[in-house]
């Protein structure tokens, strides 16, 4: 579902570029559990929206992973975990 050469910025952490790298990626969110995820949009661009799981009526998600498509693949991944501040002036829809 990811493109070769896809792109992932974990924004104020670090940058990865193409499949493999990436892939590592997966795997530390596989180690965590501080987050629930559900789809939604973000300024109008499809994103994932990331909610305090200890917080089951929270209507605000903690922050959010902004994805790019190109064709049927994942192409590009913007995850704000490092930089959650930027959700307070987005528009979101879940």
């Amino acid at each position: 579902m990811i493109a070769d050469d896809i792109k992932l910025d974990l924004v104020n952490r670090t940058r990865l570029n193409g499949k493999t790298e990436v892939s590592r990626y997966f795997g530390n969110y596989a180690k965590a559990s501080d987050w629930h995820l559900m789809p939604g949009l973000v300024e109008g661009r499809p994103a994932i929206l990331v909610f305090d799981p200890t917080t089951p009526t929270a209507t605000r998600p903690k922050y959010f992973v902004l994805l790019g498509w190109r064709a049927d693949r994942v192409a590009s991944i913007r995850d704000f975990r490092h930089a959650s501040y930027v959700i307070e002036g987005a528009e979101y829809l879940v």
